[in-house]
């Protein structure tokens, strides 16, 4: 399981449903996913949100443009989260250095990728 997707916001899984549902149907997006109609509803008004094994299967069945609006929802939660976090560990000065580095990385990790060309940033 990509660990990331764990990590996501009920509302990301939602807009990804949505994005999902921009050109295709509730009832064909169920078929393609493995669950009812009724749990793509739900998922919409909020009754329920998708498990981590439908978010996998959603990122296997995402056409190119959908994969690209999909990316950036998910690096908008998960940035939010971080924001988040270090609010947190700021208030109780708990931010520890090797949790500084270990952000660090990531966020250089991911300029690297857009400037080998491998993300596309909008």
């Amino acid at each position: 399981m990509a660990r990331f997707l764990h990590n996501l916001s009920k509302d990301a899984r939602r807009r990804i449903i949505e994005v999902m549902l921009s050109s295709r149907s509730q009832r064909s997006l169920a078929e393609e996913l493995g669950i009812t109609p009724a749990a793509v509803n739900k998922y919409l008004t909020g009754k329920t949100h998708p498990s981590d094994r439908v978010m996998e299967r959603i990122l296997e069945i995402a056409s190119g443009e959908e994969v690209l609006e999909i990316s950036k929802i998910i690096a908008e939660d998960l940035a939010k989260s971080m924001e988040e976090y270090l609010s947190w560990a700021a208030d109780r000065r708990s931010l520890h250095p090797a949790s500084v580095k270990a952000l660090e990385q990531a966020v250089n990790r991911a300029r690297l990728l857009s400037l080998a060309g491998r993300m596309t940033i909008t």
